[in-house]
């Protein structure tokens, strides 16, 4: 197994942080915090882990707010992606697909990390994701 970037590391503190601090906050002061830390660290690990919280918070964040986030994962998609296999979430990992935030070069860059990684339902979601739109161009699979 790949040894996680220290970046990666760094943004796995934060977002664990950020998720002991909101079961202690409603919807709306979370959703308030994110954005206000979300303007004002130049921590990029942070940055990254706010942006992804707010991103996918189902309510209390404006279309504005959410628009933000959205500039901000596309520019970075690559470590938010990483981030979401990591989580093993691959809900979140296919409605970033479906904004077109990365094609098909990036989805077999995620696909090797998340077999490389051991994380069964991005794997899944990934390869469904390939088949769907690209196809498979190998001829020969081997188990």
């Amino acid at each position: 197994m790949t040894e996680l970037s220290r970046f990666q590391k760094d943004v796995e503190v934060a977002a664990n942080a950020l998720e002991m601090r909101a079961e202690n906050e409603d919807a709306k002061t979370e959703a308030e915090h994110l954005y206000r830390k979300f303007g004002s660290t130049k921590q990029e690990p942070l940055r990254l882990a706010v942006a992804l919280r707010g991103y996918f918070l189902a309510e209390e964040v404006t279309e504005e707010e959410r628009e933000d986030y959205g500039a901000y994962l596309k520019k970075r998609i690559r470590p938010a992606v990483e981030r979401l296999i990591l989580e093993d979430d691959w809900e979140k990992i296919e409605k970033l697909y479906e904004n077109e935030w990365f094609g098909e070069r990036e989805l077999e860059g995620f696909l090797k990390l998340a077999e490389e990684w051991r994380k069964p339902a991005a794997l899944m979601g990934l390869l469904h994701l390939k088949k769907e739109n690209y196809g498979f161009k190998e001829k020969k699979f081997e188990l």
